[in-house]
């Protein structure tokens, strides 16, 4: 099990070819900049690989990440957008 309050990505990985992020007008360097801020993590409920984010980027902006936790601590960010309030657990 991860223990995620102790958890720093060694690699990050992201499909730049379809870029999903750019969609919901974020940058990838924004979204690496969530794993290295105050975050909070759930599991998602249909693939056991995956996860939601909820981060701060370093100019205080909350986003949604859903990425994919692959082995060694390698992540691969599959999509994101600006989250407009903060979710309760």
């Amino acid at each position: 099990m991860t223990k995620w309050n102790e958890f720093v990505p060694e690699e990050i990985e992201y499909d730049f070819e379809n870029d999903k992020l750019q969609k919901h007008g974020l940058t990838i360097d924004e979204s690496v900049q969530c794993f290295y801020n105050p975050y909070t993590i759930r599991k998602n409920k249909k693939y056991n690989d995956r996860f939601k984010m909820i981060g701060k980027t370093d100019a205080g902006r909350t986003l949604c990440i859903i990425f994919q936790l692959k082995k060694k601590k390698t992540i691969r960010i599959i999509t994101g957008w600006e989250q407009k309030y903060h979710e309760q657990n």
